[in-house]
């Protein structure tokens, strides 16, 4: 089934309602900048936490095997 036509729109700028308010108000972005130090700051945080996992790995895979060789010779 090949696709229909496009239907085109077109903008129109609808009248106002009668007695309706219009609000016009100025708008400001809000919140921190990202700073070089937050960065900084993040990226330490995830590199000791990769460290600390990387470290843990290896005694976490000693003792396993060491529960593993105990079940094995009973």
């Amino acid at each position: 089934m090949g696709q229909p036509q496009p239907t085109r729109l077109r903008e129109v700028e609808s009248a106002p309602l009668n007695d309706a308010k219009v609000i016009d108000a100025q708008f400001k972005v809000v919140g921190r900048e990202v700073r070089a130090l937050r960065i900084l700051w993040g990226a330490l945080v995830a590199v000791f936490w990769a460290a600390l996992i990387g470290f843990l790995i290896p005694p976490a895979w000693i003792f396993f095997e060491g529960i593993g060789e105990y079940f094995a010779a009973n």
